[in-house]
């Protein structure tokens, strides 16, 4: 029988790419699956199944957080787990497999420790020691022009590309488009499908992916947390 989540790629990349680097499946039935990444700590729900989605979810007593690939189970675990959603997302998926043009105007390296200090400061999904160990991988970028440090981005540690940023005096010049282009060519490289969450309203964000030919799941997805 094939995997309920392999017949939408773009819904359950995370749950591909999970298994992908090796995740633990906590438990799966029919219409459902939890699996944990165990780089990261993230658990991931896919279920296309309410009572599926129910069963797999008692593999754990509670849950501080909890990637949803659907809506379906959204109410349940808000009312059964006491978690909340602040920013539903858009996924986008980059799925050609071929590498982007990069325009080269742009000097990108791993971010140093000052330059670092600033994206800590300015940036506000993650908190400091993320980032630091985010850049102690190697996965945190910054880049510049003409030796001005104009922007960065990089990989949340469960594998999504995020935390684009240009600084506002950088804008308009097509930078986004290049640090984005930069980083999916180097998740070609290692063999990842490359992908993104957008928030919900940040249209900009929305208009880059397309732009550059990521395609958009049809649900949104849903970061679950304790209050």
């Amino acid at each position: 029988m094939r995997k309920f989540w392999k017949e939408d790629r773009l819904q359950n990349i995370i749950i591909v790419q999970f298994l992908k680097r090796g995740a633990t499946v906590l438990a799966e039935e029919r219409g459902a699956v939890l699996v944990k990444d165990d780089f990261s700590g993230v658990m991931c729900l896919s279920a296309t199944d309410e009572p599926d989605g129910r069963k797999v979810l008692e593999a754990c007593d509670d849950y501080e957080l909890l990637l949803l690939s659907q809506p379906l189970m959204l109410e349940y675990v808000k009312q059964r787990y006491s978690l909340v959603c602040e920013h539903p997302c858009f996924q986008a998926v980059y799925t050609k497999g071929e590498p982007l043009p990069v325009a080269g105007r742009l000097d990108i390296g791993v971010a140093n420790d000052e330059e670092l200090e600033k994206i800590i400061a300015t940036y506000q999904f993650a908190d400091p020691e993320e980032l630091k160990e985010t850049q102690a991988r190697g996965m945190v970028f910054a880049a510049h022009e003409g030796g001005q440090f104009c922007g960065y981005i990089g990989e949340h540690s469960e594998g999504s590309m995020g935390m684009l940023e240009i600084f506002p005096e950088f804008r308009g010049r097509g930078y986004a488009t290049e640090l984005e282009s930069f980083l999916i060519n180097k998740k070609l490289d290692t063999g990842c499908t490359p992908y993104c969450h957008i928030i919900y309203d940040n249209a900009a964000s929305l208009h880059l992916q397309k732009k550059l030919g990521l395609e958009i799941a049809k649900e949104q997805i849903f970061w679950a947390h304790k209050k």
